[in-house]
């Protein structure tokens, strides 16, 4: 069953704006083969070639950039957001920004990504989360007062 990392107070604000994560990040498990994550995920990697040209050069009040990507591709997997250091080609550079579970990587630490295994991407921009396709599905599964609050967050 795959673990959508559902991290969003950690997305909650622009990076540069937020305290640490905690030390165990929250994720919210989502059954293989559900058809509005797998939506989700088309969606995201539709939209890849768009996002790599912001984030390699980013617009006015635009900042922010990060990947989802599957950490431990299998079972079980661990999908967990990754902030954008550089893209060329089909790799990212990127930095954790989720305290991994799996055993031999850490929040911080230096990643190579493919293209092919992201999932999902986020940035900011003027104060407003752009992409986040994954998580529109998570926030929709809360209990609404818990979903309003991280709609209003990321200014959706």
């Amino acid at each position: 069953m795959p673990m959508f990392g559902a991290a969003l107070l950690w997305l909650a604000a622009p990076l540069m704006l937020l305290a640490p994560p905690a030390p165990q990040d929250t994720t919210i498990a989502v059954p293989a083969g559900d058809s509005e994550m797998t939506a989700a995920v088309a969606k995201a990697r539709a939209g890849l070639p768009v996002f790599f040209g912001h984030a390699t050069a980013p617009g006015p009040d635009e900042g922010g950039f990060m990947i989802k990507y599957d950490l431990r591709p299998g079972e079980p997997s661990e999908l967990i957001w990754a902030e954008v250091i550089s893209h060329k080609g089909d790799t990212t550079v990127a930095r954790l920004l989720n305290a991994p579970s799996a055993p031999g990587f850490a929040l911080g630490q230096q990643v190579s990504v493919r293209d092919k295994q992201v999932v999902d991407w986020a940035y900011w921009r003027a104060g407003t989360l752009i992409g986040g396709s994954t998580m529109r599905v998570l926030i929709a599964r809360m209990p609404a007062s818990e979903a309003r609050n991280m709609l209003d967050r990321f200014g959706w």
